[in-house]
């Protein structure tokens, strides 16, 4: 009996793991359609944090009170990162699909917050087995006439959308990624304060930089996407090697990030802005510092949707529009007392419209440094997006095997610049299989591509973009293939596992 004792234990736990997310899951969409008061109420999905919740809910229910109407629940939905929150979203839609009922939805009214390319897989649908045609699952947000305009200027920042062209999504605010930082840490590593991405390389930071799953947070898969292209994707993937070898961890929050740099767990890390300054701001004094590298940084929409079958589509769609108003975009930068300004948190969020970077609105800003507009650079045209391929591979080359790549690493810059051993190192620490790799036709190109991506009447301009896109190309096709994206992986790993190994071993035969 003894014996049978601890595994019913365990499967009692089990069972209570496995079933609570069911209790607490709402049935169908009726059931979340009001407050038992029979006040309305919105479902809304989200990855913002509960500043955000909290002075977004006290806001909309001042401007409803102010116009007549009652006030409203809201039914918060946060439960991980964006990618964690669209995978169950796409999730729920896709059985729903199945069994024929994706028009009454899930019983959530709104996707709140996260990047624009988790919008743009909502926006493009779920596939049901046997049918060509997706369904879609999210509903065109309808804004009074002229407003778009008023918005949104001009439809894209540095070449990246600001709204969805059929309005299945509009952004709310901007968002740009950078460093957050500890003085007192790096004080104690002897490293300067960071500046720029390649700052983070310095084998100073081994053990001291944290970082975050890019499999779960939609930030930082953002972040670590724009260094591919900004940087290329052979130099984009030597300059994150380095950086992830010096990780002290991978979260899966990138909100813990900013918290544990500044109790002085770690020296830096990268981070969505906001996470970045609302910490600086929080801790006080002149511990922590951010900084989002300017020109090398990407600056995109923060949207919204509304999830098809909403509950309360009518006042959903209210929702997006109050939130797009200019006096509600005063909300997130304004500090705390001013007109249309926070109660209790300062949320330090860039605002999207374009009319509020004045000077005479920055006196009331926590941040009034802040141009987005102006920071924002276009990538090259041709620059494929890579975000799709950034968590699989940083897997591969880096997090599930994290161990080996810190060792291989740490004995790499025990070695002296002078020793022949070093370069051998170094060769196989940069290895890419076969499919990984992208190759120029010449040294020349290789080493002055970008210079000729950048200029637009450049002789050789066409030849570099097409070899840069028939790899991209030929990596997508090669993905198409569910089966071949899960052998890669494994035997990539592999590939990798065994290259720091040999590593560790020319150090140990020296």
């Amino acid at each position: 009996m003894r014996d049978w004792l601890p595994r019913i234990i365990i499967l009692g736990l089990l069972g209570i793991v496995l079933g609570v997310p069911f209790i607490f899951r709402p049935a169908d969409a009726s059931h979340t359609a009001g407050n038992p008061d029979g006040s309305a109420r919105l479902v809304i999905i989200t990855p913002h944090n509960e500043q955000i919740r909290s002075e977004v809910a006290n806001a909309f229910n001042t401007y409803r009170q102010a116009l007549g109407k009652e006030a409203i629940g809201f039914d918060w939905r946060t439960s991980g990162g964006t990618s964690d929150l669209r995978k169950m979203v796409i999730a729920d839609f896709t059985a729903k699909a199945a069994e024929g009922y994706v028009s009454k939805g899930i019983g959530i009214d709104l996707f709140f917050g996260g990047g624009d390319y988790e919008h743009n897989q909502l926006a493009k649908g779920v596939v049901i087995d046997g049918q060509d045609e997706r369904e879609m699952i999210v509903e065109p947000i309808i804004l009074p006439e002229g407003m778009l305009k008023q918005v949104y200027p001009k439809d894209n920042i540095g070449g990246e959308p600001l709204y969805h062209p059929k309005l299945y999504w509009c952004g709310v605010v901007l968002s740009s990624f950078g460093i957050v930082y500890n003085r007192d840490v790096l004080e104690m590593r002897q490293l300067p304060e960071p500046t720029t991405w390649a700052d983070l390389e310095d084998p100073s930071y081994h053990g001291w930089l944290a970082l975050a799953d890019p499999a779960h947070s939609g930030s930082l898969a953002q972040t670590y996407n724009t260094i591919l292209r900004r940087a290329g994707w052979n130099e984009g993937w030597a300059h994150l090697r380095r950086i992830f070898a010096n990780a002290r961890y991978f979260t899966s929050g990138s909100s813990k990030v900013p918290v544990d740099v500044s109790s002085g767990e770690a020296a830096a890390g990268m981070c969505i802005d906001f996470y970045g300054r609302y910490q600086a701001g929080a801790v006080g004094g002149n511990r922590v510092g951010y900084i989002d590298p300017p020109f090398v940084t990407a600056v995109t929409a923060d949207p919204i949707c509304i999830l098809r079958g909403a509950p309360q589509k009518d006042l959903a769609n209210e929702f997006v529009v109050w939130i797009l108003q200019k006096d509600t975009q005063k909300l997130w930068q304004r500090r705390i007392g001013t007109p249309n300004g926070p109660t209790t948190f300062e949320l330090r969020r860039q605002p999207i419209r374009r009319d509020l970077y004045t000077a005479e609105e920055a006196k009331h800003w926590t941040d009034p440094l802040i141009k987005p507009y102006e920071i924002a650079r276009d990538f090259p045209k041709g620059t494929p997006n890579y975000y799709s391929y950034v968590a699989p591979i940083a897997h591969s080359l880096a997090i599930d095997i994290h161990e080996e790549l810190g060792q291989a690493w740490a004995v790499i810059n025990k070695v002296s610049d002078n020793d022949p051993v070093k370069g051998k190192m170094l060769e196989l620490f940069d290895a890419m299989p076969e499919p990984l790799q992208l190759k120029w036709d010449s040294p020349d190109l290789a080493a002055n591509w970008l210079t000729i991506m950048q200029s637009s009447d450049h002789p050789q301009r066409k030849q570099v973009v097409d070899t840069i896109q028939a790899h991209y190309q030929s990596l997508k096709k090669r993905w198409s293939d569910h089966d071949q994206q899960l052998k890669d992986r494994l035997d990539w790993t592999l590939f990798f596992r065994e290259n720091y190994r040999k590593i560790v071993a020319l150090a140990k035969a020296k």
